[in-house]
């Protein structure tokens, strides 16, 4: 009899602890929104567009799982649920996605209780080419000569050519023009030491010579302003 009521107790024991782990077979749901937070390409600002998140993959982690329980796609309106679940804790993820294709989850936990309808805070995914880059601004004042005699003061240069550079190469592998302003800008770019340079005019020989200056990016996600403007000669 005592062997009877031990095998009871465990089959009991063993019963309660399935029916309380996280996962599929209950009444509990877990619900929410995942939002996209777009970074687009040249629009020379950090500026970034959130919309909600259709047709996205979102993901639910059962308690303390290595790996995710279940997944669904997103609604129109970034809404997801999952349904049928029993109490406990869960965690839900989506996935950001870096221009070199790299993923990072963003992730959210939630404690449900039995026949709960949980909503999980919003959850906002990052994507686009100018994520986690940086930018270098400067400008280009020009004085303008003609027969070695300057014939303005400094002034906006526009349309001037500028150059890039990683420090201790030989080539630029990018190059922009000024606009109207005399404003320049280089965009995605990561953290490093860099040489910006343009040209300038010798006033009598007209003999081209590159003006340089060193930039560094520390961190990710800034715009780099190079305080001191470039001065060139132009002469017509």
């Amino acid at each position: 009899m005592k062997k009877k009521n031990l095998l009871f107790i465990l089959a009991s024991f063993l019963l309660f602890s399935c029916i309380n782990e996280e996962g599929e077979g209950g009444i509990s749901v877990v619900q929410g929104h995942i939002f996209k937070v777009l970074h687009e390409d040249d629009i020379y600002s950090f500026d970034a567009d959130t919309f909600p998140a259709a047709k996205t993959d979102v993901y639910i982690v059962y308690g303390d799982e290595p790996i995710y329980g279940d997944k669904m796609e997103t609604g129109y309106d970034g809404y997801y649920r999952f349904r049928y679940l029993t109490d406990g804790t869960y965690k839900v993820f989506a996935y950001s996605t870096f221009p070199n294709s790299r993923k990072v989850a963003v992730i959210d936990s939630v404690t449900v209780a039995k026949g709960e309808t949980k909503t999980v805070n919003d959850i906002y995914i990052h994507e686009g080419k100018s994520l986690e880059t940086s930018y270098i601004k400067g400008r280009v004042l020009a004085t303008y000569y003609n027969k070695g005699y300057a014939i303005t003061a400094p002034i906006t240069a526009y349309g001037v050519r500028v150059y890039i550079r990683l420090v201790g190469t030989l080539y630029h592998f990018d190059e922009v023009r000024t606009g109207l302003d005399g404003v320049f800008m280089f965009q995605k770019l990561d953290p490093g030491e860099y040489e910006v340079f343009t040209f300038t005019e010798n006033k009598i020989t007209e003999v081209l010579s590159p003006v340089i200056q060193t930039v560094t990016i520390s961190d990710k996600g800034i715009i780099k302003t190079i305080d001191t403007p470039f001065q060139i000669i132009i002469t017509t």
